[in-house]
């Protein structure tokens, strides 16, 4: 799959210098890299908090009684990691757009079958949450899977 969308990389490595859509395109992925981590450093730092506080015997604050984490990024979207990763290899494929001028290529093939993964994986995990805690329907409603407004 991520070979789809990689291998025109490889094949653009003709020579050409970068051009501007190349910077552009490397400047979104590392401000991309950053939010996927602030999201995961947000939930494992709800995690640990969480498992801290209880492992003490003490009671749990109100934004760990939820159970999940629901709030930072996670208050935009359900899945702002998630989110993330997927933008980074969809902006991956712009690269082989900058570098072969055809805006709809066969590469785009794989940034769709990565879509199609981690929309599978987000709905099982969901699933799974939404049987674990009393809450999460209520977040399912409030809260939009990858981007932070409904169409």
């Amino acid at each position: 799959m991520i070979l789809l969308f990689t291998l025109p990389a490889v094949r653009s490595m003709d020579g050409l210098p970068l051009g501007w859509a190349d910077y552009l395109l490397a400047a979104l992925i590392i401000a991309l890299i950053v939010v996927e981590t602030l999201a995961d450093q947000q939930q494992w730092n709800y995690h640990k908090e969480k498992k801290k506080v209880q492992a003490a015997g003490g009671e749990l604050p109100d934004k760990y009684k939820k159970g999940f984490v629901h709030t930072g990024l996670w208050g935009l979207v359900r899945h702002p990691n998630y989110a993330a990763e997927q933008a980074i290899w969809i902006v991956f494929y712009f690269f082989s757009v900058a570098a072969t001028g055809i805006w709809l290529n066969w590469s785009v093939m794989g940034a769709i079958l990565l879509v199609l993964l981690f929309w599978g994986s987000s709905s099982l995990s969901e699933s799974i949450s939404k049987g674990k805690y009393p809450d999460y329907a209520e977040y399912l409603k409030r809260v939009p899977r990858f981007i932070p407004f409904r169409f």
